[in-house]
């Protein structure tokens, strides 16, 4: 059986032409995963990148476990921070590790101020009493917390247990 001339010559084009993409393929040292982009081989100016195409939305059912909100670690302030900003202004009121003294134990106070109560020195977990609320901490633990009261000014006694501490006087700013 004889092969058409036409046949044979397209054979010997499509050979060439893919004998140069492999050429081109192997001269720009393409790993084997890439994607050649066929009409920059024969200068076809390439099309415009396309954004991604935004994924499907999940949507929850009853089984899926809701957001809830909670700290960003991120934005919580490290205790040495905190020290940093308030015990200059005399705002971070420490324990010592008998919970029989508090520096600063005689103080006024703007209301509503910010103050660090900080058990820091202790091993043990305590519950200072100022005015008539309770505050509790851990064993080497610290809270920060916003000193305040409906009528001004007021005094304010500390207490760690039975032993009285000091006052602080909170007064209208």
């Amino acid at each position: 059986m004889k092969i058409p001339k036409n046949i044979y010559i397209y054979s010997i084009i499509a050979t060439v032409i893919v004998g140069a993409v492999i050429f081109w393929i192997s001269r720009a040292d393409n790993k084997i995963d890439d994607v050649v982009d066929m009409s920059t081989l024969f200068g076809a100016s390439p099309s415009p990148d396309q954004s991604p195409l935004p994924s499907q939305t999940p949507r929850l059912s009853n089984n899926t476990p809701k957001p809830t909100p909670g700290i960003i670690v991120s934005e919580v302030a490290s205790y040495q921070s905190w020290v940093k900003w308030l015990d200059p202004q005399n705002r971070r009121l420490a324990l010592d590790e008998d919970c029989t003294s508090i520096v600063p134990s005689q103080v006024d106070y703007p209301n509503n101020v910010e103050v660090m109560l900080d058990n820091s020195a202790s091993n043990k977990p305590r519950i200072l009493k100022i005015g008539s609320q309770n505050y509790s901490l851990n064993a080497q633990g610290w809270i920060v917390t916003t000193l305040h009261s409906e009528t001004l000014p007021a005094k304010l006694t500390m207490f760690c247990g039975d032993m009285e501490l000091g006052q602080l006087d909170l007064v209208a700013k």
